[in-house]
């Protein structure tokens, strides 16, 4: 059987008559406006994603100077100090608590998921 037909014991689902007020410029114009927003909505989760690497990437690009200049500690730790490594990678793990548990609707609101009890234990395992 092909694909593209419809099976006969399905044809009591098939509607023979045209909605009378479908209009397929609008429906058009809505497919646009969907791959618009879409495409919107990708390039503004790209900058964001893009914002909260650079600090983390600076930082590993002063580290690797460093040691390539001769620095004196070629320990990271030693280097950047627990605290600003606790602090970059708890930027790291709120980004992608944030990332799972928010989605943002067409008209700009956002909206939060809240998490199951599976999603917890990985939170949890990630701090």
């Amino acid at each position: 059987m092909k694909p593209d037909l419809i099976a006969p014991q399905d044809l009591k689902y098939v509607s023979v008559d045209p909605d009378p007020a479908f209009d397929s410029e609008r429906n058009k114009q809505i497919i646009e406006k969907t791959i618009r927003d879409n495409q919107r909505l990708v390039k503004k989760r790209t900058e964001t994603t893009v914002e909260g690497v650079k600090e983390r990437t600076n930082a590993l690009a002063i580290y690797l100077r460093s040691i390539s200049q001769g620095g004196k500690s070629t320990n990271y730790e030693k280097f950047f100090g627990k605290k600003y490594l606790a602090y970059l990678r708890g930027k790291e793990v709120m980004e992608k608590i944030k990332g799972q548990l928010m989605l943002q609707g067409r008209n700009g609101q956002a909206f939060v998921i809240k998490p199951s009890e599976g999603a917890k234990r990985k939170v949890a395992a990630l701090t």
